[in-house]
Order: C-alpha cells, then sequence, then structure tokens
C-alpha cells in the first residue's frame, strides 16, 4: 500500500502544478477582464451547486472507467495504458460535452439574463470567453476525477507484489490525459456554438452532439466509404486521428495546433453569434452575414492548411514514455536524413496489419503501428505510409495484400489460457522506391520493428546492396540434397539466410577455387573445419589477405546435426551412392591452420601440433537456466544461457562493442570456448562470455557416452572452473602486411568515391569468432518468433547473428538499432495472480497424473499376477516332465487352459479398467483447466467491478452533500406549516 500511496501523492503532485499554471493564467484575466473573470466564476460555481451537475459528474467518471478497464482486450493485451479508454472516449465526450455546453448561452436566452449580460460594461469577446472558461474549468474538473480513479487503477494493477514496485509508464499516462483535456476544449468550442444558435436546452444538446460528431464519425468512415485510401484521409481528420500522438505518448506540434485552431475557430464562430445583434440588419436593412461567412470560412481554410503544413513538417515531437518506446531512435532519424540528402524519390510503405492477433502478437502489432505512424511523421515527404490497421482475415484489403505483395495470412500455433490452438492473422508490409522493392510478410518476435522497417526502407532506397558470400559447406545454409550417410535427402533452407537476404545480395562461394579478397563485403562460413585440405586453405589464405568474415564453428552441433553437420574432431561420414554403394569419406582439412592464422585456442587445445584426428572436441556448460519450466530431458547445463544477470556473470555482453553491447539474452547450445593464443600479435575483443563461476567444460566423448546416466554425466562435468570461457570474439590486425606502405600509396586527394572504395579494401584479419553453429538453424528463429506464453523467451539470437555480420562487413548504422527494444508496463498484479492460479493448475495436474501412474500400477499388479500363476504352472509341468515324473497331461492342460482363460480375462479386464482410469485422468485435467480459466477469469472480473463500482463513489458523496445542504438552505425561514 505505501507503492501505491506513493504514487497517489505524486499524481496529487503533478495535477497540483498543472492546477496552478492554469490558476496562474487566470490572474490577468481577473485583473484586466473583470467581467469576463465574474462570467466565469457565476457558470463555475453555479454549475456545481447543483445536483444535477454531478448526475453528469458521476455518468462520466463511470463511463471512463468502465470503457477503459472492461474490454476484455484491456487483459489479452497485458499492456497498462488507456487503448481502450482511447478508443471510446470520443464518444463518451459526445454525450457529456454537450450537456455541459447546452446551458452556456440557450438557458441565458431562456430566462432572459442575455440582456442583462450584454448591457455590462464588457466586450462580447468577454462574455464569450468568460462562458467558455467557465465550460473548460467544469470539464477540466471531471477529466481530473477520471485521471485520479484510472491512475490508481494502474497503480494497483502494475504493482509487483514481489517488488512492491509501480511498473507504470506515467509518461505515457500524463500525455494521453493531456489529449482528452485538448479533445475536450476543441469539442467545448463547437458545443457552445450550438449553445449560441437557440434558446432551447434540448435543441441545443442535440445541435452540439450534431456538430462534434462530425469530427468524431469520421474516424469510422472506412465503414461507409469503399476506396481505402479515401477513407484514411478522411479519417485524419477526426479527433480520434488527431489525438492518437498523445494516445502514444507523444506531444507534436501539428496534433496541438489542431485542437488550438478549432478552439478558436469555436470561439470565434460564437462570438460572432453573439454579436449578431450589430450585424444582422438594422433599420436600413442592410446585413453583413456574408461577411462573417466569409471570415469563418477563411478560418477553416487556414485550419486546414497550417494543419497539413504541420503534418508534412512536424518539427516538434516530444516523446514522454518511458523508454521512448514511441519514437524512432537517433540512429534511425539520422538514417532517414542520410538517405533523404543521397536520393529524392519517394519511398512508399504499404502497411497491411489484422484488426485482432493472438496475445503473443499484442506487442509487436502495437509496436509496428507506432513505429509506422512515426514514419510517416517524421520522415517529411520521403517516406508515404498507408497503413491498414484494422484488417479482417477475408476482407478484400487481405486479398489484395496477397495478390499484389504476396503478404499472406499466417497460421501460427499460440497457447491462450493453457490450451494450444492454431491462428490466421495478417502482419507484413511492402516497400517500394523505384524498382527496388522489398516485402517482410511477416513481422515476428525474434527482430525488432523498427531495425525490420528501417532495414527495409535502406534496402530499397539506396538501391545497391553490400554483397555476402556464403561458403558451401557442410551446414548447407542455402538448402538442397545431401547424400551423406548413404541415404539421400532434403536439406530445408535455413531461415537466417532468409533474414540476411533482406539487407544483402547473397552469393554461394565454392571454396574449391581461390576466394578474392575484396570481392564480398563479407563472408559466412559456418563449420569450416568440414571442408576439404584445398577448399579451408583457400579460405584461411582469403581471411589470412584480410576478407572480412564471419565464422562459426562447433565442436558438437547439437541441432545442427540434423542437416549432416558433424563436429569438428568428428571424420566425415561415407559419402552416399546407388544401393549403398558409398564411398569413403571425404578428407577433411586441417582446422587448426585456421586457428593459427587467428591467433586463437579453442577449449581443450593443448597446444599440440595434431592432424585431423588430434582436434580437440570440448563442450561448455554453464549451471544457469532462467527458464524453469523450460526443462527438456537429456538437456542440461550444455544450453548456456548468456545474461548479464546471470550469477558469476559480469560484462557477458561487452558493454563497449555495438555489436553485442545492449543484448539481454543469447541461447548458445553446446557451445565451446576460445581464448587467445601466446603470442599472437592480432587484436582479440571479446564478445561474449560466460559466468566466472557456474560454468565448466566436458569432453565430447565423455558426453556421448554418458548422456543416458545423469549420475555420471554430472560426474564427467566435474566442478566449475576458475574463470569464464569466451565464447565469441572479434579478432582484428591493425594493418595487413605491408599495410602502411599501401597507405602511402593512396592518393592524397581522392574524393568521397574513392574513400569508400578504399575503405573497402581488406585492410588486415578482420574475423568474428563464434564457436557453436546450432544459434543458426531454424528452430531458434521460429521458436523466438513464434513466442510461448508460458515461457516468454527473451533471447537475442537472430538479431546477434545479423550484427555479426554487419560488423564484419563494416555496416554500422544498424547495430545500435537491432540492439532497442522496446519496452511496455504491464500487468503486473494480474501476472501474479494468474501466475498462481497456473500453478495451483501445475500441482493439481501432477496430482491427477500422480493418482493415474497409481491405479495404473494397481490394474498392472493384477494382470501381472495372472500372468505370474499362468507362468508358475506352465514351469511346473515342465519341469515335471523333464523330472519323468508322472503327470496328468489332460489336468495340466486344463489347468493351463483355466489360466490362459484367466489371463485374457485380466488382460481384458486391465484395459477396459485403465480406459476409465484414463477418461478419468482426461475428466479431472478437463476439471483442472475450468477451474484455472475460471480463476484468470474471477481475476479479471474482480478488477473490472473495482474500477467501476469505486471511482463515481466519491462525486456522488460531495453530490450528496451539495443536494443536502441545498435543501437545507430552502428550508430556512421557513414554517413549519407551510413545509407540512
Amino acid at each position: 500500500m505505501g507503492a501505491i500511496f506513493a504514487e497517489l501523492m505524486w499524481l496529487l503532485a503533478i495535477d497540483l502544478v498543472f492546477v496552478g499554471i492554469l490558476v496562474a493564467v487566470m490572474v490577468p484575466l481577473a485583473a484586466y477582464k473583470k467581467a469576463a473573470f465574474a462570467v466565469m466564476k457565476r457558470n463555475f460555481i453555479g454549475y456545481f451547486s447543483n445536483p444535477t451537475g454531478y448526475v453528469f459528474l458521476c455518468l462520466f467518471v463511470l463511463l471512463t472507467s468502465t470503457a477503459a478497464f472492461w474490454p476484455h482486450a484491456f487483459f489479452v493485451a497485458n499492456l497498462a495504458n488507456l487503448d481502450q479508454l482511447n478508443y471510446w472516449l470520443p464518444l463518451i465526450m459526445l454525450v457529456f460535452v454537450p450537456a455541459i455546453t447546452m446551458s452556456i448561452w440557450a438557458d441565458e436566452r431562456r430566462q432572459g439574463t442575455d440582456e442583462l449580460l450584454l448591457t455590462l460594461p464588457a466586450a462580447d469577446f468577454d462574455i464569450v470567453i468568460g462562458k467558455y472558461l467557465a465550460a473548460a474549468s467544469i470539464f477540466t474538473v471531471s477529466l481530473l476525477l477520471s485521471q485520479l480513479a484510472n491512475y490508481t487503477m494502474l497503480v494497483w494493477l502494475t504493482l509487483d507484489p514481489d517488488t512492491y514496485i509501480v511498473d507504470l509508464d506515467t509518461g505515457l499516462f500524463f500525455t494521453t490525459y493531456f489529449g482528452y483535456w485538448l479533445i475536450g476544449l476543441a469539442m467545448l468550442s463547437i458545443g457552445m456554438v450550438a449553445s449560441f444558435l437557440t434558446n432551447n436546452l434540448t435543441v441545443s444538446f442535440i445541435l452540439g452532439l450534431l456538430f462534434n460528431s462530425v469530427l468524431v464519425g469520421t474516424q469510422f468512415a472506412d465503414m461507409v466509404v469503399p476506396s481505402s485510401a479515401l477513407a484514411q484521409r478522411i479519417s485524419r481528420w477526426s479527433f480520434a486521428s488527431q489525438f492518437d500522438d498523445f494516445g502514444r505518448g507523444v506531444i507534436s506540434l501539428s496534433s496541438t495546433a489542431f485542437f488550438v485552431l478549432i478552439i478558436a475557430l469555436g470561439i470565434y464562430v460564437s462570438m460572432v453569434l453573439i454579436g449578431k445583434r450589430h450585424w444582422s440588419g438594422g433599420r436600413d436593412g442592410h446585413s453583413m452575414w456574408w461577411h462573417y461567412l466569409l471570415r469563418a470560412l477563411s478560418l477553416v481554410v487556414v485550419l486546414v492548411g497550417v494543419n497539413m503544413l504541420l503534418e508534412r513538417w512536424d518539427m516538434i515531437r516530444i516523446d514522454f514514455t518511458q523508454g521512448q518506446v514511441s519514437s524512432l531512435s537517433p540512429d534511425t532519424r539520422k538514417l532517414l536524413s542520410e538517405l533523404a540528402a543521397k536520393d529524392t524519390r519517394p519511398i512508399k510503405i504499404h502497411a497491411y496489419i489484422s484488426a485482432n492477433v493472438p496475445d503473443e502478437y499484442v506487442k509487436t502489432r502495437y509496436n509496428l503501428v507506432s513505429m509506422l505512424k512515426e514514419l510517416g511523421r517524421q520522415s517529411g515527404s520521403r517516406v508515404s505510409v498507408e497503413m491498414h490497421d484494422d484488417l479482417e482475415p477475408f476482407s478484400q484489403e487481405a486479398s489484395q495484400a496477397e495478390e499484389r505483395f504476396g503478404i499472406r495470412r499466417q497460421l501460427v500455433r499460440t497457447q491462450s489460457r493453457g490450451a494450444f490452438k492454431e491462428e490466421e492473422f495478417i502482419l507484413g508490409a511492402a516497400f517500394s522506391c523505384g524498382r527496388e522493392n522489398v516485402v517482410v510478410p511477416f513481422f515476428g518476435n525474434g527482430v525488432p520493428v523498427e531495425y525490420e522497417l528501417i532495414r527495409s526502407i535502406a534496402t530499397v532506397g539506396h538501391g545497391e546492396r553490400k554483397k555476402l558470400g556464403v561458403v558451401q559447406t557442410d551446414a548447407n545454409l542455402a538448402g538442397g540434397f545431401s547424400f551423406a550417410g548413404g541415404q539421400p535427402r532434403q536439406i530445408p533452407k535455413q531461415l537466417i539466410l532468409e533474414e540476411l537476404e533482406k539487407q544483402y545480395k547473397v552469393e554461394e562461394v565454392d571454396a574449391t577455387n581461390l576466394i578474392e579478397p575484396g570481392k564480398y563485403d563479407a563472408l559466412l562460413i559456418v563449420q569450416p573445419s568440414s571442408l576439404g585440405p584445398q577448399q579451408l586453405a583457400n579460405v584461411v589464405d582469403a581471411v589470412t589477405k584480410g576478407q572480412p568474415a564471419a565464422i562459426f564453428e562447433d565442436p558438437f552441433p547439437y541441432v545442427m546435426r540434423q542437416v549432416g553437420v558433424v563436429g569438428t574432431a568428428d571424420p566425415k561420414p561415407p559419402m552416399g551412392g546407388m544401393m549403398g554403394m558409398g564411398g569413403q569419406p571425404q578428407p577433411k582439412g586441417d582446422i587448426r591452420a585456421l586457428w593459427k592464422a587467428l591467433g586463437i585456442q579453442v577449449t581443450g587445445d593443448s597446444g599440440g601440433a595434431g592432424g585431423e584426428f588430434d582436434v580437440p572436441a570440448t563442450i561448455v556448460w554453464q549451471e544457469f537456466n532462467p527458464y524453469p519450466k523450460f526443462q527438456i530431458r537429456g538437456i542440461g547445463p550444455e544450453l548456456v544461457f548468456i545474461r548479464n544477470d546471470a550469477p558469476g556473470a559480469k560484462n557477458a555482453f561487452n558493454p563497449k562493442e555495438p555489436v553485442c553491447a545492449k543484448f539481454e539474452e543469447l541461447l548458445i547450445p553446446y557451445p565451446t570456448g576460445i581464448s587467445q593464443a601466446l603470442g599472437s600479435k592480432l587484436s582479440f575483443t571479446e564478445l561474449i562470455a560466460t559466468s566466472s563461476t557456474m560454468a565448466g567444460s566436458i569432453k565430447v566423448s565423455d558426453w556421448q557416452e554418458n548422456a543416458r546416466d545423469p549420475y555420471l554425466l554430472e560426474e564427467k562435468r566435474g566442478r566449475p572452473a576458475k574463470g569464464k570461457f569466451t565464447l565469441a570474439a572479434w579478432i582484428r590486425a591493425e594493418e595487413p602486411a605491408g599495410g602502411s606502405a599501401a597507405k602511402k600509396d593512396e592518393p592524397k586527394d581522392a574524393k568521397s568515391g574513392d574513400k569508400q572504395a578504399a575503405a573497402a579494401k581488406p585492410r588486415g584479419i578482420n574475423v568474428i569468432y563464434v564457436g557453436d553453429i546450432d544459434l543458426l538453424h531454424s528452430e531458434f528463429v521460429q521458436l523466438r518468433n513464434q513466442p510461448n506464453t508460458e515461457i516468454n523467451f527473451r533471447f537475442d539470437n537472430v538479431p546477434f547473428v545479423l550484427n555479426v555480420i554487419d560488423a564484419v562487413a563494416g555496416y554500422q548504422r544498424f547495430l545500435e538499432i537491432r540492439n532497442r527494444k522496446p519496452r511496455h508496463s504491464t500487468l503486473k498484479t494480474v501476472e501474479a495472480r494468474a501466475a498462481e492460479a497456473r500453478k495451483a493448475e501445475d500441482t493439481a495436474t501432477q496430482a491427477a497424473g500422480a493418482k493415474y501412474e497409481e491405479l495404473k500400477k494397481k490394474v498392472e499388479a493384477g494382470q501381472k499376477d495372472a500372468e505370474a500363476k499362468f507362468a508358475e504352472i506352465q514351469k511346473k509341468a515342465q519341469d515335471d516332465l523333464a523330472s519323468g515324473k508322472e503327470v496328468d497331461r489332460s489336468e495340466i492342460i486344463g489347468q493351463l487352459q483355466i489360466w490362459a482363460t484367466k489371463v485374457e480375462a485380466a488382460k481384458r479386464q486391465a484395459e477396459v479398467e485403465l480406459e476409465r482410469i484414463r477418461r478419468e485422468r482426461d475428466k479431472d485435467l478437463a476439471q483442472v483447466e475450468r477451474n484455472r480459466d475460471q480463476d484468470i477469469q474471477k481475476i479479471q472480473n474482480e478488477f473490472k467491478v473495482w474500477a467501476t463500482v469505486i471511482p463515481p463513489i466519491p462525486p456522488l458523496l460531495v453530490g450528496l452533500v451539495v443536494w443536502i445542504r441545498r435543501r437545507l438552505r430552502e428550508r430556512e425561514g421557513v414554517s413549519r406549516s407551510r413545509m407540512k
């Protein structure tokens, strides 16, 4: 409760500052515009002196709280924001605002007090501004009460029960309510115009609703306009569209100006209407209505023009969210500026996004929509975004996405409330600039959305792509056929290569021929130990001559062995052939030559000069698993999770290297370690490393021999080593052989293009070496792209691999962008309560499973007893026959037949009983799942009730007090006889 109280005090402090600013603005009004201040004070006090005002106030607070927390989508998204209220608020205000403005002038005219106000020594502006400020003050009080209620609820929902820390994005919350305030002020100015047109309160209310419904209803233009492009152009003038920046935590000049201009227009029209007595026609019948109509239309034109100008050049945009989740990173903005300077051709983005996505993809969808909107706003006229973010799976736009760009519905297996199901949805985009086209058919969770967008923009904007050479090895990243082991089989293309093809021009490299240094911006070499002697020699030659390369080498490819890859020290399998007539295994090159060229030593290497079969093969393990539910039989600490918060891990990711500095986690299965060899003169920069207290090593042969015996395997692992293991490092040379001389030969007056060409020339060894290849496998890409809500993996394998290749290729622009992870506040309290329900489910499931196993053993025991008795009689008969003892064969046969019948009956009975037990177990498990779902639903309903019942109580109590006081004052001085 202390944390909640502290947050509420923080809210009250901010509100006091806000109210103080408003009061400070009112001081000059009270001093220099006394009539306006008097009108404002009269209307403000009059509203809150009437119990009817509190009825509307209670209704407003009730509706805003209900709209914020009652929709099921709020708990499905699990985001601590007001997205649901953002959708419903304009509709709520459509009723609440006219209720405030309907009596502003219509009631004065109805009571005849308008003439009295107009005879005051004040200008028309004073009367109008006083009336408007009174309505604005009433609305501000209402909004502050709604803010207090919703903030309290969100603080409660985001309180972590374990740490008692509130994880609420206050910047997003206050910016959202600031946007609500501007919407209300704009709608008040429009509603005030309606009040000046009539003296009937009901008509004033209806006109206020109709006038405001124009800018509210354009939000739903797509429902009546067949053209999606036209519907988008119309809807951008809606209150909801202009509020969108505020709803994402961004205060922008364009959106603020839109509402301010609406307010100015409404006040001006009200001044024109109140001054009707001056221009509607006098004794000579001369009317100036056309003059003021022209003025009003001119203001509308100015409003439209200014807004369109600011939307194109939105110079001020401030992101108040924690972690700047609703704005582009500085690197992205810099890259956009560079693109605009180099090429003025427009870049078009067609985004297709389903209205509803599975729970696991809610954050990805939120980030995608937010980043697309920011790109459209901050890139000027260079990038135009056409976004369809409300798609239904079988809509016309969905068909268009598939026909034009090949963006299809993705069938994803998800988990909701413990149950697995398959869902179809669309989350893709197409990018085009001239003849260049890039399509991202699906935005998964494994790659940051901002990076995916800016990479595609840069690819189509630049026109030319860097060239990546993928050396052909047994890893077969590009897929194809393999005849290893004597059986031909199809090997699929690895998904990591598809990711690389979005950015690079990828070519396969046959290392049988010499590799020309500098021909490729980078080489990707996976398991070079599988190359033949001449192939490996060519690779070593290219690397030593300065060809940038990313090398992945694994002593024990636990996952990649599915495609026929063998470990560093293992011989290659025999070649396949017809009818099993395969040839001898192909020889492997000496991997030590590569290690010697790079000046490195792998874990387990004693430094001996052995050949192919004297190569060390040692696995690094680490006793750390951040996912208790991720326990797979047969997989132990060799599944290495790299995290900075692992016990004993200090700078697991090198904080000085952008290639890995800001990553949160890597999953590296069965890796090996590397270190700098003694006497090496190359620069060795550690990139990722294990814990220094929880990691050790084991020989591959020891692991394979004892994999089925966990006790022996634990003994072979031994104790953790004294120190950490480096799993990836950057090996560089300051200058190649003859580098200084080569530098002298460069022309001093080289132009920029020549400088770039010179920079592309090899400068010496430039290699990032990673002691694992399994992290490249498609399974890890899919596992990260299609998350499991129960485990919620966070490893960054794909961005890490992309960063490694970009780093050696000298492609630095995306390194920081890939590392950026938007962080959203979630409903910690609900998560904790739901986790308790799931824990109870696990306990009940285990109990049901144990009960099933116990009953199964009893049933099987009865069957085994019958079988044992049958076997006993059979054995006794055999022993008697063997010893020559006289036996009655017919009696024995009869007994055997009886017991055989009993065995068969026991077997059938056991099958029936086991089936009954299974049905009971399944029934119990189904009941367990229902109980879990009911518990989670009960938790959500509990918060829904609190969110809707509590907020209206404070204004209701105040209204009750006002009503009682008013009744008492009415009775003052009245005789008792008249009150009967």
